[in-house]
């Protein structure tokens, strides 16, 4: 099973300019996740730490927000050994 972080992928939901969105398992707590990710490999020092800055303030901002349309972030961070940033979030799927 492929692993980003400590999260175990399961599927991929969806992809974009600058990330993917997986469906994936936390082993800590046996929970379901989107993890959304954005990629940093390939960027400038300039535009990686200017990704970084704007994926972690979504992250804090949609954190912040309390709505049925909004999802939940659980957990932010990176993956150095993927250079891959990540927030993991509650999974719509599992909801409906």
């Amino acid at each position: 099973m492929q692993q980003l972080g400590r999260y175990e992928i399961i599927a991929e939901l969806g992809r974009g300019a600058m990330g993917t969105v997986y469906q994936a398992r936390d082993p800590r707590i046996d929970r379901l996740v989107a993890l959304k990710t954005i990629s940093i490999t390939g960027a400038t020092a300039t535009e990686e730490t200017e990704y970084r800055r704007r994926f972690y303030r979504e992250a804090q901002a949609a954190g912040k927000l309390a709505h049925p349309g909004i999802v939940t972030i659980f957990d932010v961070g990176e993956d150095p050994a993927s250079q891959r940033v990540s927030a993991a979030a509650k999974n719509r799927f599992e909801c409906m």
